[in-house]
Formats: structure tokens, sequence, C-alpha cells
């Protein structure tokens, strides 16, 4: 992240049960927190074995695009709506049909074992798709990571987590809520 500071920001646990059919959605993570900066990142981390059948799947290079996408409803797979007025004068756009437009070979995946990861920006375009496995679950500890750049922002839709830690728009993010983790020696 080139940062002299890394503050924990969110985690959550995503999980495709054996035989699961839902995809996963192309999207970008930036977009549905309220967090302006580029030193951002997740991390993606299974707990049970991951075939590249059934692995996450990136666009190599999204994150580079200096473009913004509509966040997506991982259960419709529709935009969010927009519920107010962003703090930025950003142009939000709804994502390329990236099974359409975007070449195999720039599709990047990889069999996992527990406890791997993956460290990405958080404007990598990824998705995933069914778990095909009729025995092995997909459970995924996926968590955020700021730099110090990064600070509050607003989005023009409700954001997920709807968690501040009291922070408004343009305070860095760092706070009881948000703590700093490393900071350079």
């Amino acid at each position: 992240m080139k940062t002299q500071e890394v503050v924990f920001y969110h985690d959550h646990v995503l999980t495709k049960d054996p035989g699961t059919a839902k995809v996963t959605p192309w999207h970008h993570d930036q977009s549905y927190y309220p967090i302006d900066g580029d030193k951002v990142c997740s991390i993606w981390m299974p707990i049970d074995p991951v075939s590249i059948e059934t692995s996450i799947q990136y666009v190599r290079g999204s994150h580079k695009w200096k473009k913004w996408f509509y966040p997506r409803k991982f259960a419709t797979s529709l935009n969010y709506e927009r519920t107010g007025k962003s703090s930025d004068d950003r142009c939000y756009e709804n994502i390329p049909d990236i099974d359409k437009e975007v070449a195999e070979t720039d599709i990047l995946k990889w069999e996992m074992q527990p406890g791997d990861c993956i460290v990405f920006h958080m404007l990598s375009v990824h998705g995933a798709p069914p778990n095909t496995s009729l025995t092995t679950p997909r459970r995924v500890l996926s968590t955020r990571w700021l730099g110090d750049d990064a600070v509050m922002a607003t989005r023009p839709w409700d954001v997920s987590p709807p968690i501040t830690g009291g922070l408004t728009p343009g305070n860095r993010v760092l706070c009881d809520t948000f703590p700093l983790v490393w900071k350079a020696s």
C-alpha cells in the first residue's frame, strides 16, 4: 500500500454452501464504503480449499481504470439505488459486462488452500462463480485495510456497513472504531 500506517476498517464472512448456484456479481469494493483514498485494500482468505473452478476471479489491472462503478446487491445483481448526494463530483458507471467484454486471459484466479490469501486494491473488479462442489463449502474471511490517505466520504446510496465511528467526511479514518494496527518504525 506504500503507507506509513495501516488501519483496520471492516470484516465479514462470505459463504457458499456446496452446490450453491448463485454467482457473486462482478463489482469492486470501494463503492460500497464511505471511504476515499488510494491506499486501500481488501484481503480474501478462505478457510476451506478452493478449486480453480470455484475461485474468486479478478480482472487484471482493473484498479487502474480510474473508474468507479455502482455497487451491486449480491442477492439480485442490481445496482444500489441512489438515496442522496455524494460529497464528491465522482461519476459512477454501470459495471461493464465482464463476461462478454474482457478477454479470458485478463481474468485472474487461483486454486487456494485454507489460510492462503489474496490482497487486492479496493477498486479491483472481481466476482465469483457458483460453488459447483457437492461436498466442499466455500467459506471466506474478507477484511478491509486502509492506509494513511484514507478519509471518510459519503456515497449517494446507503453504505454497507453504515458505521462511521463518529467521523465526518474529510476526516482521516482512524478512531476507536477503526484502530491503527501497524505503523512504520
